[in-house]
């Protein structure tokens, strides 16, 4: 039976002092998770399926955000985002993921739905030698023509094309013409003639797209998220930190357009434990989720084989007002509010 363990903090928008959430402003928190399973929609990068899994936009309403997989350590391409209900199982097989009704690490409460990251190898780039195709025309010169050579070469232009599983073909073309423009005597008369070489040049990258690692359970990823208007607080509820100083929020801007850098990081606490930190004041925020382990070079990891996955919810505050002891609190001080134990039951 896993237990959880709450730590709740406070920070404010103007500093990041620590302060006591009032039960009376938690009681009308708005659920910022869809609550049906599925993809969250990316800014930048496509869905895997319209159906399963279903793809979910999350930028409409009051409370929408957009949401962009940001790029985190080399050995792994942009993470995607997924909603997942722990007690419901579900096969995204035909993507290389699968979530289990009781999966190898993260298991929240039956019942609730949880933003899950899904992280994935790198993307693989091939880049093939240029190819050029050339083609010959010989035309009578225009009026005014002088007789030379002249070489023009056009601004490469690019053209991309994506494929149903995500391969994409980028292919740079370039195009040089040469005009030699000379005399010919045709039928005892000299004319000017230009002889035209046309020479096209075309250079192809193909970028295949990673594979979910270990078949989608390794939830570690880095999102910034963007809200349609500013919150007066924001709640962030993170699943199952057991390592220290790799999971929290890196950053977050407030409505006047200033942006915080937040130096600490979550310290890890034992298997399923829930810790919730309050941001007043936010449009923006930049938020880690997990680490890979010590496979990948995380050496400070107590995880050998696999990583620290971790999850998250989204909960509006919508009573700052209620948020008691800002200010009294010295800068980067530390309270513990309340914590709180609950147990849930294994599959």
């Amino acid at each position: 039976m896993s237990k959880f363990k709450v730590l709740t903090r406070v920070l404010a928008a103007s500093t990041i002092s620590i302060g006591f959430l009032s039960v009376t402003s938690a009681a009308h928190a708005a659920n910022l998770v869809p609550q049906q399973e599925g993809e969250i929609k990316l800014t930048n990068l496509a869905c895997l399926s319209s159906t399963n899994p279903k793809c979910i936009n999350t930028s409409s309403g009051a409370n929408g955000y957009t949401v962009t997989s940001l790029n985190y350590d080399p050995q792994f391409s942009e993470s995607r985002l997924f909603v997942d209900k722990r007690d419901v199982a579900n096969d995204y097989s035909s993507f290389g993921i699968q979530f289990l009704a009781q999966d190898a690490g993260t298991n929240p409460a039956l019942g609730e739905y949880w933003l899950r990251p899904v992280a994935y190898t790198p993307n693989t780039e091939k880049i093939d030698p240029p190819k050029s195709n050339t083609s010959k025309q010989t035309i009578d010169a225009p009026a005014g023509a002088s007789i030379g050579t002249v070489t023009a070469t056009t601004p490469t232009t690019t053209e991309t094309t994506t494929s149903a599983d995500g391969k994409k073909i980028i292919k740079n073309i370039t195009v040089e013409t040469t005009t030699v423009t000379k005399q010919k005597k045709v039928n005892g008369v000299n004319k000017l003639i230009q002889e035209i070489t046309t020479k096209t040049i075309t250079q192809t990258t193909t970028i295949t797209p990673g594979k979910p690692v270990e078949k989608g359970q390794l939830e570690v990823g880095k999102f910034q998220f963007d809200f349609n208007s500013p919150l007066a607080a924001l709640k962030f509820n993170l699943f199952d930190v057991e390592d220290s100083n790799h999971t929290g929020i890196l950053s977050y801007t407030n409505s006047a357009g200033q942006t915080f850098s937040i130096q600490e990081l979550l310290a890890g606490k034992e298997d399923g434990n829930l810790q919730s930190l309050i941001i007043k004041d936010v449009v923006s925020f930049v938020i880690q989720l997990g680490n890979p382990g010590q496979k990948y070079g995380y050496n400070d990891s107590q995880f050998i084989s696999t990583g620290d996955g971790v999850n998250l919810q989204l909960e509006t505050v919508p009573e700052p007002g209620n948020l008691a002891g800002l200010g009294a609190l010295a800068m980067l001080g530390i309270t513990i509010a309340r914590q709180r134990k609950k147990k849930t039951v294994d599959c």
